[in-house]
């Protein structure tokens, strides 16, 4: 009996690329359940997630229609993808914006690199992107002499500990805020000696460590949650503010982003952004 090869990859066993562990779940889950504080971190914030979440949910009386419409566009896209990347490199470069195309991670860090280079800087602010992430982008960075300074709070939590994000859309989740505080007085540069772990402290202690990057850096990175193919225009959602900031302060913006985000009009997006709202607890 013949056999044909259908293409499937053999994975390793602990994943591949920049987003992957050094261990296997099995003997990390082991460890980690006996460690009390993170479970009761894990167990609060789940909570907290998901009653947020029926909430949205339950101000949607047609949720369920909005998912599935946002499938359907999803799937109409990927029957027309090369026809629709075509449309909105056309109408977004007539808007002024140039597109530079990515085989991989690594090319697209060498192009990310490049324009940095353009601009004769060496840090940059950068919106929370699971594309950058993805590709390594912080690590290439620093590898180069160029420091990538996330601006979304949990990621700057994440990225001020030496960590990596435990959680696609909540990246801090597995930290409480007194070990936010502690963090922050160890690495933060000029926080307050005797900053306490009242929420509205931390954030302000971030809102003013934030502000000086976003006031002296001349270079944003972000990613895109949209690219609308009949306007050319890349659409960011995001709650912190931090977004508006990277986006319109510094003079040059690279945005990172997988042809997946593509929609193909304005009234795909009205679908697409109620959506957003609720995002299942485990997905993007």
């Amino acid at each position: 009996m013949s056999t044909t090869y259908l293409g499937m990859p053999t994975l390793p066993v602990f994943g591949q690329g920049n987003l992957n562990a050094t261990e296997s779940f099995p003997s990390a889950a082991k460890r980690e359940l006996g460690n009390a504080q993170l479970r009761a971190n894990l167990g609060h914030a789940t909570h907290t997630i998901r009653d947020k979440r029926l909430r949205v949910v339950g101000e949607l009386p047609d949720w369920e229609d909005l998912r599935s419409a946002g499938s359907a566009t999803k799937e109409a896209v990927m029957a027309q993808l090369p026809e629709l990347l075509e449309q909105f490199e056309k109408n977004f470069t007539a808007r002024g914006g140039i597109i530079h195309w990515a085989r991989d991670a690594a090319e697209a860090n060498e192009i990310v690199r490049g324009l940095i280079r353009e601009q004769g800087v060496d840090e940059v602010v950068k919106v929370k992107s699971m594309a950058t992430q993805e590709i390594g982008l912080n690590e290439y960075l620093e590898e180069q002499g160029i420091a990538a300074y996330e601006t979304d709070l949990a990621e700057l939590i994440v990225q001020l500990d030496h960590d990596k994000p435990s959680h696609i859309l909540v990246p801090a989740i597995h930290k409480n805020r007194t070990q936010v505080r502690d963090i922050f007085l160890r690495e933060m540069p000029g926080v307050d000696p005797d900053l306490t772990d009242n929420p509205a402290k931390l954030a302000e202690a971030a809102r003013a460590h934030l502000r000086r990057k976003f006031l002296s850096a001349k270079v944003a990175i972000s990613g895109a949650n949209f690219a609308i193919a009949d306007a050319g225009t890349l659409a960011v959602v995001e709650s912190e503010g931090n977004g508006r900031m990277c986006l319109t302060l510094p003079e040059t913006l690279i945005t990172v982003m997988g042809v997946e985000k593509l929609l193909p009009s304005w009234q795909d997006l009205k679908c697409s952004c109620s959506c957003c709202r609720a995002p299942p607890p485990g997905s993007g």
